[in-house]
């Protein structure tokens, strides 16, 4: 069973923490323990607006309320999610402007087949897509120190230290990556500094506490020999310099708390947010590459959103219900760790727009696909190329 977000209702005096301390992933490196206390209550567990079952599927588009079953309705008056999408999304003109796009874009391609094409035949082969996000939230705790100044000392004497979960926080947008920095109310310490164990400086590493080096004038002989020995008038025949890091002290002075010996520790908690996506295509035997789907949006037919979603059953496409129980089956998997809560999940079913084009250009016939929302075209075989055209 998975925990609520948020563990409220205990008045211990835990602070709650705003939205405006969130941080994007790219300038969280570096967050200090200074972040700032925003005032604001805690978002609630989201709660769905409407009371429909688990898995039934609910209309992004309005549909006419009608006492006839849907068996019975016209194409037109189905919900989105009940009508036979194999039909025609694209007209002739936006075929031919599409074509004529892609060819301009091309280096090398003319444009003379999207200017006189005669189109034969328009096939659709419409498909779908099924989107699973999950947005979690993540709270991992590290500690962190700073030069003691004197301050006031928010110590577990002060009260109990909250756990990580009750800690109450704003929301971020919905399906929004970020992070937040929190530093842990009643988790400051004072203690040795970990670097010089409480002693306020480090050997010296150039002459490892000995406070002087050899010389390197007289390679520690105190000689030089010029035809005749002489003393090296650089160490007065010593063969030693005085170091000249630590000043012949064999220490030098830790920055680390800046030679004070102790440091101010504390409890540093890190909350990331963050969306994952699994995606399945129902894969039709067209001879189109499904993964050019990636690159473009379809229409949206059906979407829910749920703190759990359940599987999809009963969809025109099988393989659509085969995937939504495998990208839940997935997604429970993968954040069942204790540190990582879900928030919520959003489950989604596109129409992918794909229609062969079959159409006659100087007396022969060629073809391509146009996908997506977009008018993407997808052709093997161009037939208007320039020698110079690199494949």
């Amino acid at each position: 069973m998975e925990k609520d977000l948020l563990i409220g209702d205990r008045n211990w005096g835990i602070p709650t923490y705003g939205s405006d301390g969130l941080l994007c992933p790219g300038i969280t490196q570096g967050a200090s323990s200074h972040s700032s206390l925003f005032e604001g209550a805690s978002a609630p567990p989201y709660e769905p607006k409407d009371n429909k079952l688990p898995g039934e599927m609910k209309n992004t588009e309005g549909v006419k309320s009608s006492s006839r079953s849907p068996d019975e309705l016209p194409s037109e008056e189905l919900p989105p999610h009940r009508r036979d999408w194999n039909i025609l999304l694209v007209s002739e003109p936006e075929v031919k402007e599409a074509l004529l796009q892609y060819a301009t874009n091309k280096c090398c391609y003319r444009t003379s087949p999207a200017n006189e094409m005669k189109v034969r035949n328009l096939t659709p082969l419409n498909t779908y897509r099924y989107r699973l996000e999950t947005f979690t939230e993540t709270r991992e705790t590290h500690l962190l120190s700073e030069i003691y100044d004197g301050r006031f000392v928010d110590s577990c004497a002060v009260a109990p230290p909250p756990a990580p979960w009750e800690i109450r926080v704003d929301l971020p947008p919905l399906f929004t990556d970020c992070e937040m920095h929190i530093p842990v109310p009643h988790t400051y310490a004072i203690k040795d500094c970990r670097n010089c164990k409480g002693r306020g400086a480090l050997r010296c590493t150039s002459c490892n506490g000995a406070g002087k080096t050899s010389c390197t004038a007289c390679g520690g002989t105190g000689s030089n020999w010029d035809g005749d020995q002489t003393i090296c008038p650089y160490c007065s025949g010593s063969g030693d310099n005085r170091c000249f890091r630590c000043h012949g002290q064999g220490w030098v002075k830790c920055h680390s708390c800046n030679g004070s010996g102790i440091l101010l520790y504390h409890t540093e908690l890190t909350i990331t947010w963050k969306t994952h996506v699994t995606e399945h295509v129902a894969e039709k035997n067209t001879g189109f590459p499904a993964y050019h789907f990636q690159e473009v949006k379809g229409k949206e037919i059906f979407s829910d959103e749920q703190p759990l979603v359940s599987p999809i059953y009963g969809f025109m496409e099988p393989s659509i219900d085969e995937g939504s129980r495998a990208c839940i089956a997935q997604h429970r998997m993968q954040f069942a760790s204790t540190n990582c809560h879900h928030v919520l999940r959003q489950q989604t079913i596109e129409v992918l727009p794909l229609t062969k084009v079959e159409y006659e250009w100087k007396g022969r016939l060629h073809s391509f696909f146009l996908f997506g929302n977009e008018n993407r075209v997808y052709t093997k075989d161009y037939p208007a190329k320039c020698c110079c055209s690199v494949m």
